[in-house]
């Protein structure tokens, strides 16, 4: 008897329901009901124009390394930054290009072409991951400390370097 009442208050539920949804007062849900993924990718935020302004690629990170602005002499900006020198003429922007990291700790996956001094900032050391064209083409991590000039590539009298990755703090 109990599993009579049970199929039949199953049945008035699916009924009522179905009436609902008739009535337009539940709606069945669809594909554009389905609410988009809220997992973070790390991509960086505008680097399609950050690439087509700059000629460098900004790929991703955890949002304690960002683009800055150099200032008013971008061959020596504000201690509190990192600069990164490329000696590649092609960019279309110049060849300083500047960083702000925030935090106990951040990375930045990027590809900036030709890269021969990291400049840290004045607090954190940083690891500059690059990848040298010497024979055979190389990639190492290099560390900067904080304030300090740190040749990479043909600074080092090798083959160009290209930056992939800033990260702090710096582990060997």
């Amino acid at each position: 008897m109990l599993k009579m009442w049970k199929v039949a208050l199953g049945g008035i539920a699916a009924l009522s329901v179905a009436g609902l949804t008739t009535l337009g007062i539940v709606s069945p849900s669809s594909a554009e009901d389905v609410q988009p993924s809220i997992v973070e990718d790390f991509d960086y935020p505008g680097a399609s124009q950050v690439e087509a302004e700059l000629g460098i690629k900004l790929i991703k990170g955890d949002g304690h390394i960002m683009l800055a602005d150099c200032g008013a002499n971008p061959s020596n900006p504000p201690a509190d930054l990192i600069l990164v020198q490329s000696n590649d003429f092609s960019l279309p922007s110049g060849r300083n290009f500047c960083f702000r990291a925030n935090g106990a700790s951040g990375y930045l996956t990027v590809e900036i072409p030709k890269v021969y001094f990291v400049r840290g900032d004045d607090t954190h050391t940083v690891a500059a991951k690059v990848e040298v064209k010497d024979d055979p083409t190389v990639v190492e991590t290099e560390q900067v400390d904080p304030g300090e000039w740190q040749p990479l590539g043909v600074g080092q009298s090798r083959g160009d370097a290209n930056l992939l990755e800033l990260r702090y703090p710096f582990a060997s």
